[in-house]
C-alpha cells in the first residue's frame, strides 16, 4: 500500500481534515505544558480509535446508511481527545471548537464537490491531486475562515455556562448536513447529477454557515451582556460611593456642629478643672480626623482614612496590619474599587451585629509566592452562597451583588483568585494575587 492509499483511508483523512479546520478556532488558545508530546501522542490514539470506530460501523451497518451518519459524528467526537488533552479549554469551549471545525470542514467538502461537478472532474481523484484537494485546500479554507471570521471575533470570546444551546443547535444542524451528505454520497456507485453534486452540497454549506454564524452571534450577545453588566456595575458602584461619601460628609458636619457648640460652652467656663476635662472631650472628638494610615500604598491609605470616620461613628473596632507596598503594582482605581467594595460590604454586614461585637480586621501580607489580602468581620448571620458569592438579602436582587462581583473581576484581572466563606462567626474574604504579576 503506497502513501496515497494510506492517506486516502477514510479513518485517516476525515479526522485529519477535521483537525486542520479545528486549528482555525484554536489559534491563540492556551496550550498545556508539553504541548507537542501531548498532541503527537493523542493524534496517534485518534487514528487508532477512528479505525476501530469505522470497522464497528461497517460491521453493524448492513444495508442501512443511518450508521454512517454516526460514523462521521463519531470522528468529530474522537477529535475531542487531542484538543482537550493538548489545550487548556473547558468542555464548553471544546464543543465550540469541534462544532466550528466540523462546519468549516463540511463547507470545504461541499465547495469541492460542487467545483468538481462544474468542471466535469471525477469525484474519485487519486494520487497527488488527492493530497492537494484533501489536505492543502482544507488548510487554505481553514486559514480563510480564520482571517474572515475567527480573528475578527477573538475579543468577543466569552462563553457562559448557559451556552449549551451552542452544542444543541450545532448538533442538530450537523446531523442534518452530515445525514444529507451520507445519503447523496452513499453508495459509491450512486448516479452523480445536479441534485447530488450541487443542490445537496449547497444546502449542507448553508447549514454549516448557519452553525458558524450562530456560534459567533452567541459570543457577540455575551459580549454585549457583559458590557451591560459592567455598566450597571459601574452605576451601582458610583451610587454606593456617592452614598458613602455623603455619609462621611454628614458625619463631619455633625461633628463640626457639635464642636462649634462645645467651643461656645468652653469659652463660658470659669472653673479650670472643668475646662481641662472639657478640653479632653473636645480633643477626643477631634481625634477621629487623625486616623492617618501609612501602609505604603497611597490609594489604600485614602480609603482607610475615609472609612475610619464611619468606623468611629458606628463604634466598629477596626484593626489593620497591611503592607500596602505589596499591592502598588495594581492600578489605583482597581485598588479603590476592590478595597472600597470589600470594606463597604464588611461595614454593611457588621452593622447587623450588636455594638460591642462590631469588628473588622484587614491584613495584607506575602504568603509564599502570592500576596494575600484578607478581610474579616463579625458575622453571626450566615448568608446563602451561590457560585462562591454571598447572595444579597435585599429585595431587589437584580441591582445588588455587583460589589462582590467587582472584587472577583479585579482579582481575576490580575490573574488571582477570590474566596469568601463564613467560619467561627466571621465572614472571611481572601484575595490571592500572584507575586510576578503582569496584566495580559
Amino acid at each position: 500500500m503506497d502513501i496515497y492509499s494510506i492517506l486516502n483511508l477514510n479513518f485517516i483523512h476525515f479526522p485529519a481534515e477535521l483537525l486542520i479546520c479545528e486549528a482555525a478556532f484554536l489559534a491563540k488558545k492556551p496550550r498545556r505544558e508539553h504541548f507537542i508530546p501531548r498532541m503527537t501522542g493523542t493524534m496517534f490514539i485518534t487514528i487508532v480509535l477512528s479505525g476501530l470506530w469505522m470497522n464497528f460501523i461497517d460491521y453493524i451497518s448492513g444495508e442501512s446508511l443511518i450508521p454512517y451518519v454516526f460514523l462521521y459524528l463519531g470522528y468529530a467526537v474522537i477529535t475531542v481527545l487531542p484538543i482537550f488533552i493538548s489545550y487548556d479549554l473547558s468542555i464548553l469551549e471544546t464543543v465550540f471548537v469541534i462544532a466550528g471545525g466540523y462546519a468549516t470542514q463540511h463547507m470545504c467538502y461541499a465547495l469541492l464537490r460542487i467545483l468538481l461537478y462544474i468542471t466535469r472532474q471525477s469525484l474519485e481523484v487519486e494520487g497527488v491531486l488527492r493530497i492537494l484537494t484533501q489536505y492543502f485546500l482544507y488548510i487554505l479554507w481553514a486559514w480563510l475562515i480564520y482571517l474572515l471570521l475567527v480573528k475578527k471575533n477573538q475579543d468577543k470570546d466569552g462563553l457562559r455556562s448557559e451556552d449549551i444551546r451552542i452544542a444543541i443547535f450545532a448538533l442538530v444542524l450537523a446531523v442534518a448536513a452530515v445525514g444529507l451528505s451520507v445519503f447523496y454520497s452513499y453508495p459509491q456507485n450512486a448516479p452523480v447529477n445536479i441534485y447530488t453534486a450541487v443542490l445537496c452540497p449547497a444546502y449542507g454549506f448553508l447549514c454549516c454557515m448557519l452553525v458558524l454564524s450562530m456560534e459567533y452571534y452567541v459570543l457577540r450577545e455575551n459580549r454585549m451582556k457583559k458590557e451591560q453588566e459592567i455598566m450597571e456595575q459601574l452605576l451601582q458602584l458610583a451610587n454606593a460611593q456617592q452614598k458613602s461619601s455623603k455619609e462621611t460628609i454628614d458625619i463631619i458636619n455633625i461633628k463640626c456642629h457639635d464642636l462649634k457648640h462645645q467651643l461656645k460652652t468652653f469659652a463660658k467656663m470659669e472653673d479650670r478643672r472643668d475646662r481641662t476635662e472639657y478640653m479632653k472631650e473636645v480633643q477626643q472628638a477631634v481625634s477621629i480626623y487623625d486616623a492617618i494610615f501609612h501602609t505604603g500604598c497611597e490609594a489604600l491609605d485614602y480609603i482607610l482614612r475615609e472609612k475610619s470616620l464611619i468606623f468611629n461613628e458606628y463604634k466598629v473596632a477596626f484593626s489593620c496590619m497591611a503592607d500596602g507596598t505589596l499591592i502598588n503594582f495594581m492600578h489605583p482605581a482597581d485598588i479603590y474599587s476592590l478595597m472600597g467594595n470589600a470594606l463597604d460590604n464588611a461595614i454593611e454586614r457588621v452593622l447587623l451585629e450588636k455594638e460591642e461585637e462590631r469588628s473588622i480586621s484587614l491584613h495584607i501580607k506575602k504568603h509564599q509566592d502570592t500576596f494575600l489580602i484578607r478581610l474579616e468581620n463579625r458575622c453571626s448571620i450566615v448568608p446563602e452562597f451561590q457560585d462562591g458569592l454571598p447572595v444579597t438579602g435585599k429585595k431587589d436582587k437584580r441591582y445588588h451583588g455587583f460589589g462582590v462581583k467587582s472584587i472577583r473581576y479585579i482579582a481575576e484581572k490580575y490573574h488571582g483568585e477570590m474566596f469568601m466563606n463564613v467560619r467561627d462567626g466571621k465572614f472571611i474574604l481572601n484575595v490571592l494575587l500572584p507575586e510576578n504579576n503582569q496584566l495580559s
